[in-house]
């Protein structure tokens, strides 16, 4: 067995308990590997063949027989190309359906309403952001990438971040369906490009128990809302857009 990669839209972090962390960012699930698949993928990524990496694992674990390794590589192997973390060729990425993970994030009832201008382009935002999250991950990611692009004249200070987080709160209260840390952080990003600012959407995750965020940056520092958990040390960020 050889000839696999990873994609370049998988994008792995190690996490706090010593496991590996991987966003699949064609389809924008999450998985996680234990200490001896991270082992394993981590020689894959880094240009092992899949009998090498059998070999390296065989020698960290002599007590094991080496079929039984073999075995649990290619139950591995089968899986991890199933879901898109491992490809023959750039051109199997996983197309399935879009599924993230995400936790939940309620908006505060006491949040002002924002100026005139930012309350617009809020609302704006907000539907954008409700059909680009219904468009495959693969997708929505590159063009969240290409609109602020084009519509950011300048990167964001904290505070026009912050005001942009609370205008996408403000606006998402008159909302009946689901409104969770996606929606938010994406129409926050989408409301900050329309008043001509960029703002970093991330993802990131959390141990104990295993959850997954999204939340908005500037310079690499979060910004948030005073309800929520603080991003560092809770979260791990894996990917910004």
């Amino acid at each position: 067995m050889s000839g696999f990669a990873v994609p370049e839209a998988v994008h792995a972090a190690p996490d706090s308990n010593g496991d590996l962390v991987l966003l699949n960012g064609a389809t924008g699930r999450w998985h996680k590997l234990n200490r001896t698949g991270r082992a394993f993928f981590e020689a894959v990524r880094a240009g092992a063949t899949i009998d090498q990496a059998v070999a390296t694992l065989t020698a960290r674990h002599p007590t094991v027989p080496a079929t039984r390794i073999r075995a649990d590589v290619e139950r591995l192997v089968a899986t991890l190309v199933a879901r898109g973390l491992l490809t023959l060729s750039v051109d199997d990425a996983d197309t399935g359906p879009r599924n993230p993970a995400a936790v939940a994030m309620t908006a505060p009832a006491a949040t002002p309403a924002p100026v005139a201008s930012r309350r617009l382009a809020a609302i704006v935002a907000f539907v954008l952001a409700l059909v680009l999250l219904r468009l495959p991950f693969r997708v929505t990611t590159p063009t969240v990438a290409r609109l602020r692009r084009w519509l950011a004249h300048r990167p964001a200070t904290p505070g026009e971040a912050g005001a942009a987080l609370s205008a996408t709160y403000w606006v998402s209260r008159s909302y009946p369906g689901r409104v969770a840390c996606l929606e938010v952080s994406l129409t926050a990003v989408l409301t900050a490009a329309l008043c001509g600012h960029a703002v970093d959407w991330c993802f990131g995750t959390a141990v104990d128990p295993q959850t997954f965020h999204a939340w908005i940056e500037v310079d690499g520092v979060p910004v948030t809302d005073a309800t929520e958990d603080p991003i560092p040390p809770t979260y791990r960020r894996v990917l910004a857009v």
